[in-house]
């Protein structure tokens, strides 16, 4: 059992950080913007449009948010390896339905493979330094400001209740473990932007 299922952090980051992080997901999503998909086996779990930052400091920024949770929510993870931010655009009618990031146990953990597969299994990879691990901690920066958008909140399920997350400011950030069941409700007005990464390490032993 946890004490904490989540860690809030209402000033994650600085509005220029979010300028920053925003910036480099918008240079991405213009060069290659995908359809968001749904790591597991039901692809239409989701609706949204995500591209991927690979940039050292903006992948610094988030980074430490995730580990800093990590430590001050308790959870004491080993972690040892983030995945690529996903910078996300929720617009009007999308959503993402209740989900996990992923599993912890030795038949999690990634195995690598040549080519993605659609839809690409959570414990699947063609990144050679994810191999052998598995999601740990999931984390959501908020890169929208409360009025941009209606609907959209991030929910999460645990011990037969929901904590919903509603009218947070931008630069704010949500870690939770990766096993907490969690969506994305639908957005009714504006759009949603987001960071998210996921930090990986070793398999429960």
């Amino acid at each position: 059992m946890l004490t904490n299922h989540f860690w809030y952090m209402p000033d994650a980051l600085s509005q220029e950080e979010c300028d920053y992080l925003e910036s480099k997901g918008e240079q991405a999503f213009n060069v290659h913007p995908i359809d968001g998909f749904h790591f597991g086996e039901d692809p239409s779990k989701r609706s949204s449009s995500i591209s991927w930052v690979h940039d050292d400091l903006a992948m610094n920024l988030v980074d430490q948010i995730g580990n800093t949770a990590n430590v001050d929510a308790g959870w004491m993870f080993h972690l040892i390896r983030p995945e690529a931010i996903q910078y996300t655009l929720y617009e009007k009618g999308d959503e993402y339905a209740w989900h996990t990031d992923g599993h912890q146990d030795q038949y999690a953990a990634k195995h690598l493979v040549e080519k993605s597969i659609d839809p690409m299994p959570l414990n699947k990879t063609t990144n050679p330094l994810l191999a052998g691990l598995v999601r740990k901690v999931s984390l959501t920066v908020n890169l929208s400001f409360p009025e941009d958008y209606e609907g959209g909140t991030l929910e999460l399920h645990f011990h037969n209740q929901t904590h919903v997350f509603d009218q947070c400011p931008r630069g704010s950030a949500i870690a939770f473990p990766s096993f907490i069941h969690h969506r994305v409700a639908p957005v009714t007005n504006g759009i949603r932007k987001t960071a998210v990464m996921w930090l990986n390490g070793p398999p429960l032993r």
